[in-house]
């Protein structure tokens, strides 16, 4: 948009069309400006006309102009004193008001945020917390101006992938006035976790819960203060811990691979460990695996295998034909888990999957926060990764730095692990830290899960009953078939990305719903009572108005930018008229 008369809204983003328009249209013109018929002039003006009409169809010129407001939107968490100022300015105005909105001099009252759809062309003001995003497709031209900013449970991050056994992690920001409070979270088996703010201002807390069964649950978040309290529910789905095929490669038994080998069993993983007792003779052990002999490395052999664990000095020891089967193998999904003991640049095979600079550090301990709260110190690789990390994912990490992470290698991922020696956590009792340290290593880096359709639901959370959900489905190819408890849903494929596919459902009940498509993928989605996360709600409102909105500065009196669209059909018309021209010059 600009501050001229005439603006320009282009159908496609980018300019690159209107290049391409102009090359045809210089094509055309010399086309026809070659041919030895008559009405050469004529005809010349007609490809012009051709050209300058389909320019228009995709550049859809406007006219900006400024109008006084009809009609002003009040919702909740408006300020008295805009609607004063606005009214002083035009006391033609009318005034409309959600439910939940305070009256205004002679504002009309709205049964519910449907009605706006009759007044949608009048509209041209919201003030307070706004509308949902799907009440701001309903309107055009409208502007919008915040209110009171909403105080409470503000931003809320559930994380949305949760396995049994290994600690998940929620976020929130709270805006706090008055007292002291405490927040809480609560599953069925009690309370996990809670934090204490003290200062009045927006705060960002985190609380942490290990799920111990796998299944739909509703958590609590459990706010206190002053003597009251209040809860939220909290949707969590948590998945069953997937097992995967691990192979272990080592020169010799160490403890740590003894047991991480036991703790993956517990798990009912499918383990391979090799042993090399000498230059061709192998030591195997096998849990939930049948027996097997891995005398060479093959790309046929570790595709069998999800995660490979293997430590910088065995890594150094492999052919240069094993090592290419391994990268063979990663590029097809295969992980690779390096237990780093030294730099890789002292090494030129862990350099070939770990590319990450590094530089030497003094001290070979580090202090790690145990999920118990306590601190545990533990010996560590004596470096640091500080170059090229722009492409490493991080998974542990402290004041030290990147302790594990990993990097994508084709549709495989190659990780490592900085500590050592964190078996004593297991001699202590404190199974609970030593999962925390090892389950995100080893599950984010083994190989992903490959499923033809994923279902993502798109509409920001909470859901309210009655209210419509946008879904996005992605497919492996064809036209898929999507349910919401049981009931077909209507596939719309997007316009620029193959296999991309979205629908609308209008969500039911409170309670828990879900959406499967037919090769059995299944999302379980959470509709909130209409009493609920009504802080949450509200600033998810501000956010969405502040976006939609077509104006972002401040609005000090009653006028408003319209934008009046020039009517296609004379853009369309011209063209048929033109194309017919230069069709039947020929002929004449």
């Amino acid at each position: 948009m600009t501050d001229q008369a005439l603006t320009v809204h282009p159908l496609l983003d980018g300019w690159w069309f209107i290049a391409i328009l102009i090359l045809f249209g210089i094509y055309i013109l010399w086309q026809e400006y070659k041919r030895e018929i008559r009405f050469r002039t004529l005809r010349l003006i007609a490809a012009f006309f051709v050209m300058t009409s389909i320019a228009a169809l995709f550049l859809r010129p406007s006219f900006k102009t400024e109008k006084e407001l009809s009609a002003v939107l009040l919702t909740d968490g408006y300020r008295k004193e805009q609607a004063d100022s606005l009214y002083r300015t035009n006391q033609d105005l009318q005034f409309y008001h959600l439910p939940d909105a305070a009256p205004y001099n002679r504002s009309i009252k709205l049964a519910s945020i449907n009605d706006i759809t009759s007044l949608a062309k009048e509209i041209r003001l919201v003030l307070g917390n706004g509308l949902p995003a799907y009440a701001w497709n309903q309107l055009d031209n409208t502007n919008y101006i915040s209110g009171n900013l909403p105080t409470g449970l503000t931003s809320i991050n559930i994380p949305d992938r949760v396995y049994t056994n290994r600690e998940g992690i929620l976020q929130g920001k709270y805006a706090m006035t008055g007292d002291n409070l405490t927040i809480a979270l609560k599953s069925p088996a009690g309370v996990e976790d809670s934090v204490t703010i003290t200062k009045p201002g927006m705060h960002s807390f985190k609380l942490s819960f290990t799920p111990r069964q796998s299944g739909n649950f509703v958590y609590e978040l459990i706010v206190r203060q002053a003597g009251k309290a209040w809860a939220e529910p909290v949707p969590v789905i948590v998945h069953p811990a997937i097992p995967y095929k691990t192979l272990f490669l080592q020169q010799q038994p160490v403890f740590e691979n003894q047991y991480l080998k036991s703790f993956l069993s517990g798990k009912n993983h499918s383990i391979v460990l090799r042993s090399q007792l000498s230059r061709s003779i192998f030591r195997y052990e096998y849990i939930n695996h049948p027996s097997v002999q891995i005398n060479t490395l093959s790309q046929k052999i570790l595709s069998g295998f999800d995660l490979v664990i293997v430590d910088s000095e065995t890594l150094q020891s492999i052919s240069a034909a094993e090592i290419k089967a391994l990268k063979d193998a990663i590029d097809n999904g295969l992980g690779l888990l390096v237990l780093m003991h030294d730099q890789p640049a002292n090494s030129r095979n862990v350099t070939t999957f770990i590319p990450w600079k590094t530089v030497s550090l003094k001290t070979d301990t580090t202090n790690i926060i145990l999920a118990s709260g306590k601190t545990a110190s533990l010996a560590v690789a004596p470096f640091a990764f500080t170059e090229g990390i722009s492409s490493l994912q991080t998974i542990l990490q402290n004041k030290r730095g990147v302790l594990a992470g990993f990097g994508y290698a084709g549709t495989g991922k190659v990780g490592f692990q900085l500590l050592q020696n964190t078996y004593p956590l297991i001699l202590q009792g404190d199974t609970i830290a030593y999962s925390k340290l090892w389950s995100p290593v080893l599950e984010q880096i083994a190989r992903s899960q490959s499923v033809a359709n994923a279902i993502r639901i798109k509409s920001t959370f909470p859901i309210y009953p009655h209210q419509p959900v946008d879904i996005e489905l992605t497919s492996a190819g064809g036209t898929p078939v999507l349910q919401d408890d049981s009931i077909s849903l209507p596939l719309a494929e997007d316009a620029r990305i193959d296999n991309i596919w979205h629908a609308t459902t209008w969500a039911g009940n409170s309670g828990w719903h879900i959406l499967a498509t037919a090769d059995s993928v299944q999302l379980p989605y959470y509709v909130s009572t209409n009493n609920s996360w009504h802080s949450l709600e509200a600033a998810n409102r501000v956010n969405v108005s502040q976006q939609k909105s077509i104006n972002k500065k401040e609005i000090s009196d009653s006028k408003y930018i319209a934008y009046t669209p020039v009517a296609p059909l004379i853009f369309f018309i011209t063209l048929l008229l033109s194309l017919g021209f230069l069709w039947l010059a020929p002929k004449l």
